[in-house]
């Protein structure tokens, strides 16, 4: 398995767990706020790492170069296929 993979198997795992614990907060949610006088957030019951406000966002741009170079890489192994 290479490293690209690896990352892309991390990513959808937690994406998965992350659902999971999302319908767990809206349960409590739900319950709570059945059970409240005031007015709750989500928020109030679970916070979550995802919740931050300070989310990073990934620049997923490729320069010329970078095409280039892959188009190169492409080439290569249609070749030797």
């Amino acid at each position: 398995m290479t490293f690209g993979e690896i990352e892309t198997f991390l990513a959808g795992f937690y994406r998965r767990n992350r659902e999971m614990w999302e319908q767990t907060r809206i349960l409590g949610y739900i319950i709570a706020q059945s059970n409240s006088t005031k007015k709750l957030k989500q928020t109030d019951i679970l916070r979550f790492p995802w919740d931050s406000e300070d989310i990073e966002i990934k620049d997923t741009s490729v320069s010329d170069e970078d095409m280039k170079r892959l188009r190169e890489m492409a080439k290569q192994i249609e070749k030797t296929l």
